[in-house]
């Protein structure tokens, strides 16, 4: 089972319908609307537990730089153990850092699956962030934190 298995779940009755309307669906299905809700206070102690292990890594969710150097530090010892717990911890500083931006946390769900995510304030497609994370991960992706995270928080406040 991989990092994004452990978080992401999808029953049974997910299905996505394609639409072929006028000019047809070249092929590819389009994706449904996505569902959001809010966190239930389970999920709320679930982040909060999330955010005690920030002091151990250094960081400040308000600083994205602090965020950067968490995930370059995991990165560099390199350590597949280590894996989930810097994906968890830092997809839930970056999900902190969105918030301050103007996003919300929410729980999403979309064909793939159900999983805590940040909603855009204009109401916009939720961002998971273990999912954003995690796939960095995967590619030892160096480097991303700021320019990725900083764009998007920058767009909820236009």
């Amino acid at each position: 089972m991989g990092i994004l298995d452990r978080w992401r779940t999808r029953g049974d009755d997910d299905a996505v319908v394609a639409d072929d309307g006028p000019g047809g669906n070249d092929g590819v299905e389009p994706v449904e609307e996505v569902a959001t809700r809010p966190l239930t206070g389970e999920e709320e102690a679930r982040l909060e537990a999330y955010r005690l292990r920030y002091a151990e890594h250094g960081i400040d969710p308000a600083d994205l730089a602090t965020i950067a150097a968490a995930w370059s530090a995991a990165l560099a010892r390199g350590d597949e153990a280590e894996g989930p717990e810097a994906v968890t911890v830092v997809a839930t500083a970056v999900g902190d850092h969105l918030v301050g931006a103007g996003y919300r946390w929410v729980v999403s769900t979309d064909p793939f699956g159900t999983d805590l995510a940040v909603e855009p304030p204009r109401r916009g497609v939720p961002v998971v962030v273990r999912t954003l994370v995690a796939v960095r991960w995967m590619q030892r992706e160096q480097d991303w934190v700021e320019n990725v995270v900083g764009h998007l928080a920058r767009a909820a406040r236009r």
